[in-house]
């Protein structure tokens, strides 16, 4: 499955509209509240990262489908492995400047310890 780089409101309506699920049959899959739906469609932070399991569980997706989830798990790495904070400070600076090309796929192999990309 595609991950989805939107933020947490759009990702989830994206996600449910693809599968054909209204708010209270995701409601009564996740123990949430209807009404709580829609509170998170107007939020402008995300959920918890315990909420974010709970509604792709429901969805039957990996929690990893939303942006939020990742960066939240990047952040625990980087906070277990300061030492990995600059080669991947380093990394995304060069991404963003586009000096790493990105294969068709859109996969790229980072080696660890070099700034060697594929």
């Amino acid at each position: 499955m595609k991950y989805s780089n939107k933020p947490f409101p759009k990702a989830l309506k994206e996600i449910m509209d693809k599968k054909d699920i209204i708010h209270r049959k995701l409601a009564a899959k996740t123990n949430f509240c209807f009404s709580y739906f829609c509170v998170l469609k107007k939020r402008e932070k995300h959920p918890p990262i315990e909420t974010i399991k709970k509604i792709a569980s429901g969805l039957g997706i990996p929690p990893e489908y939303f942006l939020e989830y990742r960066i939240d798990k990047l952040v625990k790495i980087l906070m277990d492995n300061p030492e990995a904070t600059d080669c991947v400070f380093d990394f995304a600076q060069e991404f963003i400047n586009e000096t790493i090309e990105v294969p068709e796929k859109g996969f790229i192999k980072y080696y660890p310890g070099t700034a060697k990309a594929t």
